[in-house]
């Protein structure tokens, strides 16, 4: 059980160090009217959708012979590794190569300045489409695999859960402990965010990605 809280909690690292996007919409929500309602409601949009995913794991899935590596279920889970683990690491060379041939810095993306003029409600549902589900998924096959009983299941997921929103929530703990540096503070990381965040992104992503691979393939193969 140690070995496995350590997989999801470094693959939960994983999606918080390749979601400077997430942690940008939650600095600009902050800004908007309502803003840490809409802040709020943007985590908990997170938080239902990785619910979601855990009532899979302990309702739908538990219970499958996944422990053992030569069942089809197991091998289903370990395909579905290499999959992502392929998909996501050519996508993110690809990415990583053509970095340098973009110009102008970054800005902030056109569409939050719609959702200004929206409920603050509607953050919810950008937080659970936000996930990374990619990341997700290889976390519930890692979960699935290590075959332990429906509560170490809801624990594992739990763990992901926490860890994987590390970054997301910085920002609303800085509006609600610092509010007085609050501004200047959240300002400062969106502007790095935007302008370094690309590189730091690929790299963590090739790395995780190449993990996931190289483990799908080796229990495949064992």
């Amino acid at each position: 059980m140690g070995t496995l809280l350590g997989e999801v909690a470094a693959l939960g690292v994983a999606v918080a160090l390749t979601s400077p996007v997430s942690v940008v919409t939650v600095i600009v929500l902050l800004s908007m009217p309502s803003g840490l309602r809409r802040a709020i409601a943007f985590v908990c949009g997170w938080l239902a959708a990785l619910a979601g995913i855990g009532l899979l794991v302990v309702f739908v899935f538990h219970g499958q012979d996944f422990g053992s590596r030569h069942t089809t279920p197991s091998r289903i889970a370990s395909a579905v590794e290499v999959v992502l683990g392929a998909l996501l690491f050519v996508w993110a060379l690809v990415a990583f190569r053509k970095r340098g041939r973009a110009t102008g810095g970054a800005s902030t993306p056109k569409w939050l300045d719609r959702v200004e003029r929206t409920h603050w409600s509607l953050a919810a549902a950008v937080g659970a489409v936000m996930l990374s589900y990619a990341l997700s998924l290889a976390a519930v096959s890692e979960i699935l695999k290590a075959d332990v009983t429906a509560s170490d299941d809801a624990i594992a997921v739990a763990i992901f859960a926490l860890t994987s929103m590390v970054t997301v929530i910085a920002p609303i703990f800085i509006v609600v402990f610092a509010p007085e540096r609050s501004a200047r503070t959240l300002e400062r990381w969106k502007r790095w965010l935007l302008a370094n965040s690309r590189t730091v992104v690929l790299v963590v992503l090739m790395v995780v990605s190449a993990f996931i691979f190289v483990r799908g393939v080796y229990d495949l193969a064992s």
